[in-house]
């Protein structure tokens, strides 16, 4: 694509926009030189990319990439032989390999689903043996470990005893009582590379040495003294050689990175490939952009197109008046547009859209256009906008334009798209509309698509008659008298010229002179021509709200229609899975009684216990299989002891005693009986849920068979007594005066126990076994 025309349709600025959402510099400059493909499939196969990153980060996340090193600079120096590297390079190409494993095992995720991104993922070495060896030898710090080599383990070890041995030898010869007045602090510096001790300038000579430095202050000399001279020179032998044993550290690994020079560059390049994909997808979301469906014939319709630029500046300026939509489309019957109507009413925005979204599609960008649009790529795009006027070559505005007409007609048109903006202007009227004219035919019969803009007449009235060429208006709101900046195809816009003028606040007698150059029948047309255009344009806008309308209502129809589907198609799942879980519970309650029969069969349990269980597990089966209705729990109060509490199962009030429990229950004293119950089932007395106690109830006498009664017979002792307790409790809430306890005759151990118990229970007033040995009468204290 020329230059020219991506400078002029603000191509490198949308570049900038997308850059935007990169991490790293290499994805960035990776999208900074996007430039427009030609061919179908390689076109295809960018977006078929990105539609593989979104998918897998709907199913797996988003991809674990993060900024990472330029290591362009350091790859070049390990192309030098003999050359080394500094350990943060290291580092550098550590962070690269272990972010390159990272991507590469998210990309895994996508499977044989995702044949793009595993392409891409192979482009990721793993390098494991050199990043282990890295790893071994350099530290996050950038410093050079011990373990890198023995030699260097060696040589640092006698490096610290040196050290050790020079710090013990100065603080014991030169930091004692008899160099006190000399020495200025008892401290130990270093000074080109040799330990010092501070000397007081006027004590210059008390201790013989070498002076190597001098503090600002001139009152203090830095001082190597002699008897030192030799242990400074051992020292600086062990750190030269320190030195070189590093360097042949760095070289061995330089030499390891060397032969996988390719292999780190293949990572590079990948990592940032991945970089610039995920910046288009979060374009894609941001600007709620798309990939076209593809045509197999020639053409654009791009519905509800927004200029990128313009919907970027109203993402950072929430504010600012949100961009119009419009629909652009050429077809094989209607390659040509021709774009009129009122100054400042979007009649280049149009153009520009076009173009720049065309640019897009064919660089592999997904276009902020609603869903439906379609798109045939072009060859080539010329684009002719603003004012090409070049003093250094002497050319005109009219001259730059034409030589640019020229350059598009010598090259080999076909499928091209060509967009000129204000199409025979910057010369006289009539000549430069006869010359747009022309320009416009040759275009079209060679092949080319295109949109242009203009204000002549001679172009307008072309369209209204000619095949190929269809009119397109801006559409001018005439009770606002301001552009509403939508499309009306089919309209000729007017250029209300004079309108405008009225408006900008032009003089009513300057206007009047101007409408009195006009002949009195081009007046009359013009005016006619005015009412005809604004009518045409009220109609198509008014067409257009009305498909808009009918559009909304469709997808509003489609998303109850699936909804219906989805709310369906969970029923069915939901009543099967019900029924699954009933049936797998009917199945394990089967189990649970064939278990409690083959106990009854040994006869290692009581006939009554079984019972009991059994009659228990029936109970919880029904409870598990009757549908219970979600309902939120309410907020439960915070009970303090001595507060009344409200029982409802009972209808009796209660003291609260204890209501920190471990296992969350209150402990309440009803009527002298303590019971320890869930907060669930009080509630505060007095309040709506609750009433307080009646001051007087009446006792309630029932004959004695009516008796409240528990049977015990065929448990044993020790499984009827908390049986016995429970119905006694609960008989004195009540405000019962009888109970009988139905134990049997037997061998009488259970009565002999019963009665035992009750004998000293603080609820029983007297028994009674006489009428019937198998049954005893308990009589109730009040």
């Amino acid at each position: 694509m020329p230059e020219q025309t991506l400078i002029a349709l603000e191509f490198p600025e949308l570049l900038r926009a997308v850059q935007h959402y990169a991490v790293s510099a290499l994805g960035r400059n990776l999208l900074g030189s996007l430039k427009p493909l030609t061919d179908l499939p390689q076109i295809q196969a960018k977006f078929q990319e990105i539609r593989q990153l979104q998918e897998l980060e709907c199913r797996e996340g988003l991809l674990p990439l993060t900024d990472f090193p330029d290591l362009s600079g350091w790859l070049a120096k390990a192309t030098v032989p003999g050359s080394l590297w500094p350990p943060e390079a290291f580092n550098e190409l550590l962070s690269v390999l272990r972010l390159a494993k990272q991507v590469r095992d998210h990309l895994s995720l996508g499977g044989d689903g995702a044949p793009h991104l595993a392409a891409l993922a192979g482009n990721l070495q793993d390098l494991s043996s050199l990043k282990q060896a890295v790893h071994q030898c350099i530290s996050p710090h950038n410093f050079i470990l011990d373990q890198a080599s023995a030699p260097l383990a060696a040589v640092r070890r006698d490096l610290a005893r040196t050290r050790e041995r020079l710090n013990r030898q100065i603080k014991q010869t030169f930091f004692g009582p008899q160099h006190q007045e000399a020495i200025q602090s008892p401290t130990i510096s270093q000074r080109h590379g040799r330990y010092v001790i501070p000397l007081k300038a006027d004590h210059k000579g008390a201790i013989p040495g070498i002076i190597h430095d001098q503090s600002q202050t001139r009152a203090t000399l830095y001082l190597e003294p002699l008897a030192i001279v030799e242990q400074n020179n051992a020292l600086n032998l062990l750190s030269n050689q320190e030195k070189r044993e590093e360097e042949a550290v760095l070289k061995r690994l330089t030499d390891m990175v060397r032969g996988h020079l390719e292999d780190i560059r293949q990572s590079l390049a990948g990592l940032a490939e991945l970089d610039a994909l995920q910046a288009k997808v979060r374009f894609a979301q941001d600007f709620k952009a798309r990939e076209p469906i593809w045509r197999s014939r020639g053409g654009v319709d791009f519905r509800q197109a927004r200029h990128p630029l313009l919907a970027r500046r109203h993402l950072e300026q929430p504010q600012a008046a949100p961009v119009v939509p419009v629909d652009l489309t050429l077809t094989e019957e209607q390659r040509f547009l021709i774009i009129s109507g009122a100054n400042a009413g979007g009649k280049t925005v149009a153009l520009k859209t076009l173009g720049v979204l065309t640019l897009m599609v064919q660089s592999g960008l997904p276009v902020p256009v609603a869903e439906g649009s379609s798109f045939a790529p072009f060859a080539q795009i010329f684009a002719d906008i603003g004012d090409p006027q070049d003093l250094n070559k002497d050319l005109s505005t009219f001259s730059a334009h034409l030589k640019r007409a020229l350059t598009m007609l010598a090259a080999p048109l076909g499928r091209t798209l060509i967009l000129l903006d204000e199409l025979g202007t910057a010369t006289d009227p009539t000549e430069g509309g006869a010359l747009a004219l022309a320009l416009l035919q040759a275009f079209y019969r060679r092949g080319a698509y295109g949109a242009v803009t203009t204000h002549l007449p001679l172009l307008k009235n072309f369209a209204q008659k000619t095949d190929g060429f269809v009119n397109v208006a801006v559409v001018f709101d005439e009770e606002t008298r301001r552009p509403t900046y939508r499309l009306a195809y089919g309209v000729a816009g007017a250029s209300n010229a004079l309108k405008i003028a009225r408006q900008l606040g032009l003089s009513a007698e300057i206007l009047e002179q101007a409408e009195s150059y006009l002949d009195r029948e081009e007046l009359k047309a013009y005016r006619l021509l005015m009412e005809v255009e604004a009518a045409q344009q009220y109609l198509a806008h008014k067409e257009a709200e009305l498909a808009e309308r009918a559009a909304q209502l469709d997808l509003k129809d489609q998303e109850f229609e699936t909804q219906r589907q989805d709310l369906e198609a969970e029923r069915r799942r939901l009543k099967s899975e019900i029924k699954q879980l009933a049936q797998a519970r009917i199945k394990e309650a089967e189990g649970e009684f064939k278990e409690i029969l083959k106990r009854l069969e040994k006869g290692q349990e009581s006939w009554g216990k079984l019972r009991q269980e059994f009659s228990e597990r029936q109970a919880q089966l029904l409870q598990d299989l009757t549908p219970q209705l979600a309902v939120a729990p309410a907020a439960l109060p915070a009970y303090r002891p001595g507060e009344k509490v409200f029982l409802p199962a009972l209808g009796l009030t209660g003291e609260v005693l204890d209501s920190h429990r471990r296992d969350g229950r209150l402990e309440v004293r009803v009527r002298q009986v303590k019971l320890r119950i869930s907060p669930e089932e009080v509630a505060p007395a007095g309040s709506a849920g609750g009433r307080a106690e009646p001051a007087y109830r009446p006792s309630l006498v029932l004959p004695p068979e009516r008796l409240p009664r528990l049977n015990v017979v065929g448990l044993r002792v020790d499984e009827a007594l908390p049986l016995v307790d429970r119905l006694l409790d609960q008989a004195a809430l009540h405000g019962q005066e009888k109970v009988d306890i139905i134990h049997g005759v037997g061998t009488g151990k259970l009565k002999r126990a019963v009665w035992d118990h009750l004998k000293h229970h603080t609820l029983v007033k007297a028994l009674h076994g006489d009428d019937n040995p198998g049954v005893t009468v308990v009589d109730l204290k009040e």
